[in-house]
């Protein structure tokens, strides 16, 4: 059975935020300095909770983990943005893809965590209403991708249909600046996007 960091159980998350922040700034380093500090702050508020070195140094390595996760995943997204405009794609696509994928992580995190709470001996009751609420996010999310699949193919739909209709717009004005059948073939496959026959 995993054990429950103190600092989660029994630190107000005011001050964990504040932990939070310090693991943060120190750069997940001097967790004796860290400790003390905790300590400290416990005691002004009246608190009669002792935080360890080892327990704040579970924690830290923990938070550090979830903390370059979270990271990578910004990364992750700032690279499609940044690779979508430079392309002049669908930026509004490209980032409902990017948020889908990443709730789709987040999802899969939370089902670990759900499954550590009960290892833990959570309540039980608790755990089958958050099962719940996580199948039913990830059953949304499914259709929500579903339709972003097929809205795409829409717009592409639309788009090599608007490209058919501006080669054959501009045919008759090819014809008449006298080019060739081959030349003006050549042209229409490079603007549609096609081989040459």
């Amino acid at each position: 059975m995993a054990r429950r960091s103190r600092i989660k159980t029994e630190v107000p998350s005011a001050i964990q935020d504040e932990f939070n922040a310090r693991l943060v700034a120190g750069g997940f380093a001097d967790y004796e300095g860290l400790t003390a500090w905790l300590n400290e702050r416990l005691a002004e508020e009246g608190l009669s909770v002792r935080i360890s070195k080892t327990s704040a140094f579970r924690y830290g390595a923990e938070f550090q983990e979830q903390f370059e996760r979270d990271m990578a995943e910004q990364r992750q997204l700032y690279q499609i943005a940044k690779t979508s405009l430079a392309d002049n794609q669908d930026t509004e696509g490209v980032v409902r893809e990017a948020t889908i994928r990443t709730m789709q992580t987040r999802l899969l995190r939370l089902s670990i965590a759900l499954r550590d709470a009960e290892e833990a001996g959570d309540d039980p009751h608790l755990l089958a209403k958050t099962s719940s609420q996580i199948a039913k996010a990830i059953a949304d999310l499914g259709r929500t991708d579903i339709m972003s699949q097929k809205y795409k193919a829409e717009i592409l739909k639309e788009e090599r249909a608007k490209q058919i209709a501006a080669a054959k717009a501009a045919e008759p004005i090819a014809k008449k600046a006298g080019l060739s059948e081959d030349d003006w073939a050549a042209i229409r496959a490079k603007f549609l996007g096609v081989e040459v026959a």
